[in-house]
């Protein structure tokens, strides 16, 4: 699968997955169900799926905290990031399967949420 993202900068340990990590992201994926704005509702499992997978802290504030708009910029980082490790050897199909479905759906949100907000 080509998602045709890249990040250079990526900090993400795969040597071992933990439960926290896996588990993050599934509860990530069934929040950004959520069609519509719902910010209360999404910041802390993306937040926690950001702090698991240890990316950049300026992703997680952005999510966590932002206005409407930052919170789009850092969903689609996160996107660039889970994108970037797709192809690695480490991640078993369970978890490439949970990490396309986050792509598939954070994308989804970010789009129906930017039209909604102009």
């Amino acid at each position: 699968m080509d998602i045709g993202y890249t990040f250079p900068h990526i900090s993400v340990n795969l040597d071992r997955l933990s439960y926290e990590q896996v588990s993050s992201l599934r509860q990530a994926n069934e929040v950004l169900r959520i069609e519509y704005v719902c910010l209360s509702r999404i910041r802390e499992p993306l937040g926690m799926v950001g702090g698991y997978w240890n990316m950049d802290p300026e992703i997680i504030f952005k999510v966590a905290t932002g206005s409407l708009q930052t919170v789009i910029s850092g969903i689609e980082q996160m996107c660039m990031v889970f994108a970037s490790i797709y192809s690695m050897p480490e991640l078993c199909d369970n978890t490439k399967q949970d990490i396309e479905l986050f792509l598939d759906r954070a994308s989804a949100w970010v789009k129906v949420n930017q039209i909604c907000s102009y």
